[in-house]
């Protein structure tokens, strides 16, 4: 009995420097109670036998021999619950008692403080139940104890000296209100700890998400490969590269013949193919762009020998039938290679795999005759055409809603830029913004999308958004335009300026700067195709997003695709956490949106709801 009652002094001596599990706490500051109340209620029993008190003094005596009592039971059963009712029983009733015996209040001193442990070990315990009751307990006893009080007085024979009284009123309100203080520190304690382990289990699920979600965005979902985000970033992070498009020949009659899924089975065989052949050679890494296009990423310097490598992959690739579902398939592939710096690397391996297929050769390098006069032709074609269009006043704003999901009404509009022809013919974005960021003429639409967006939302009351790329954000010209518009108009609350760049952002700080002075008006950031490009927790926060646009190539593929939907909670789940709204792109269909609504996602967008209209309602 003497050692558990050292080894619990020793616990609570060194309560601030030990970890202890919330059971433990909880244990200590129950047995807290008897250890520390039950020797001094044995020696609080002497003073009052000293005093002539004797009927007082068989109160704290019972009470500590019940405490030594509690604790023995204790140490042979571990009942805590037992300990803990008796406890408190005793805490609350004894004081009270014990005042009643010395005549009321003023002779006791004052002593029924000591029942005010009673509801606060059930607020410890967090039990707002017990601790409502405890309090009305202790309330009533007061109550009683104050109606008595004056018969108390009257009728007890032998009073406390007064110089007992004022030791005693002293050592009652100290020892009792020292005692709640360690009691409320035990708690308080244990709720931080809680917290903070709290915390950090979530931080730890969160980063846990993360470098899954990293994963996933990096890797093709049908062949396990690495995909089109991983080789953007991989050939930026690298330099001297070559870069060889493959794409296999006639692919669409496969999948037209068998069906999709089993030309998706083709295709997963052949990249099993692909890097089966390509253990040989060292330094090469295999992605699938999409489709039936994969690249190649070599560090093979010397073109001839590179030459020669994919002669015998071709071969290889040739030769080899595909035994799949009883059926045998023989495969040709057309390739293209570049040496062009990071940034062409691709575009122009493509211009090369094209010039391969009209010229029926197998493989070709990119070089400057490669390159493909047709496309000179039609870009030379579309920057007329767009200069026209901007001295016509032919660049005009279509405007898609994107509906709130809580009440399946319109939150607000994403404006989207449409060149409209000499015909009337309405022309996607697709078919000239990236020769206007060649030609430098895509500043020049976003500053016409900018004016015409405020225009239009002047005389209402819907948000609505605008796209910008990183390239906008970082040109002068640009942010000095935003921020004068934004002072001309009165309707900064209910702009939102949507980043819509896919590769990684090279110039934080000034990207930082910008928003910065942007929320400053009231407006929102929202960030676009989250899931690809730079879509990373880390420069979600630096970026201080209001909302995340989750890609429209994940939501597409949400009803029937495990890897999307878990991709969808992911962004979601840690969304919630940073109190970010989410919005769902590409919306098509009621079994999409149904999903949506499933996961959480906040917003939708997408023609299931409208497509893009020349008009507001």
């Amino acid at each position: 009995m003497i050692a558990t009652y050292r080894s619990y002094l020793k616990d609570l001596s060194q309560i601030n420097k030990l970890r202890f599990d919330s059971s433990k706490l909880k244990e200590i500051s129950i047995i807290i109670v008897p250890m520390l109340i039950g020797p001094i209620s044995f020696v609080w029993a002497l003073i009052y036998l000293l005093y002539g008190q004797y009927t007082a003094a068989a109160i704290p005596i019972v009470y500590s021999f019940i405490s030594l009592f509690n604790l023995w039971h204790y140490k042979k059963t571990n009942n805590l619950a037992a300990i803990q009712k008796t406890q408190m029983f005793l805490v609350l009733t004894l004081p009270f008692l014990l005042m009643w015996v010395l005549g009321g209040f003023a002779n006791s001193s004052y002593i029924m403080v000591w029942a005010f442990f009673a509801p606060i070990a059930a607020i410890i315990h967090e039990k707002r139940g017990e601790a409502k009751f405890w309090l009305l307990s202790f309330l009533g006893l007061m109550a009683f104890s104050v109606f008595i009080d004056p018969w108390l007085i009257a009728h007890h024979g032998a009073m406390m000296p007064k110089s007992a009284q004022e030791i005693f009123f002293f050592l009652n309100i100290s020892a009792s209100l020292t005692g709640i203080y360690y009691l409320l520190k035990f708690f308080v304690y244990n709720k931080n700890r809680n917290i903070t382990a709290k915390l950090k289990a979530k931080n730890e699920q969160l980063l846990e998400y993360t470098q899954e979600l990293q994963t996933m965005l990096h890797t093709d979902s049908l062949t396990q490969l690495k995909n089109r985000t991983a080789l953007l970033e991989d050939k930026h992070q690298q330099n001297g590269l070559a870069l060889i498009l493959i794409n296999i020949d006639r692919f669409s009659q496969i999948n037209d013949l068998f069906g999709e899924k089993f030309g998706n089975k083709v295709l997963i065989a052949f990249s099993k193919l692909l890097q089966e052949n390509l253990k040989a050679h060292q330094n090469c890494e295999v992605y699938r762009l999409g489709g039936d296009e994969f690249v190649i990423l070599s560090h093979e310097k010397n073109a001839k020998k590179l030459t020669k490598n994919i002669a015998g992959i071709v071969s290889y690739i040739h030769e080899h039938l595909l035994a799949i579902d009883d059926q045998e398939i023989s495969l040709s592939i057309t390739v293209g290679i570049s040496y062009e710096e990071s940034l062409q690397l691709l575009p122009t391996a493509n211009m090369a795999l094209k010039a391969a297929r009209r010229t029926g050769k197998s493989v070709i390098f990119y070089t400057k005759e490669v390159s493909l006069n047709a496309e000179y032709e039609n870009n030379i074609y579309w920057i007329q055409e767009i200069k026209d269009a901007i001295k016509e006043d032919r660049i005009q704003l279509f405007y898609q809603p994107i509906m709130d999901n809580d009440n399946n009404t319109i939150y607000k509009y994403e404006t989207l830029i449409r060149l409209i022809d000499r015909d009337g013919s309405i022309i996607a974005p697709s078919e000239f913004l990236e020769i206007a960021k060649k030609s430098k003429l895509y500043k020049k639409l976003t500053k016409i999308v900018i004016e015409k967006s405020f225009e239009a939302f002047k005389e209402n009351e819907y948000e609505f958004s605008i796209n910008l790329t990183i390239d906008d954000i970082l040109d002068k010209k640009i942010t000095a335009m935003i921020f004068k518009t934004l002072e001309q108009y009165d309707i900064s609350q209910r702009v939102i300026f949507e980043i819509v760049e896919s590769e990684s952002i090279e110039n934080f700080e000034k990207v930082e700067i910008f928003i910065k002075k942007v929320k400053s008006y009231g407006c929102k950031i929202a960030i676009d195709d989250f899931g690809t490009g730079y879509s990373n927790f880390e420069h979600l926060m630096r970026l201080q997003a209001d909302f995340i646009k989750i890609d429209g190539s994940i939501i597409k593929k949400i009803v029937h695709d495990k890897r999307s939907a878990l991709i969808t909670s992911v962004i979601v789940a840690f969304a919630k956490e940073m109190q970010i709204k989410t919005i769902g792109e590409y919306v098509e269909t009621k079994e999409v949106q149904d999903k949506l609504i499933e996961l959480g996602v906040n917003k939708s967008q997408g023609y299931y709801f409208d497509k893009p209209q020349p008009n507001l309602p």
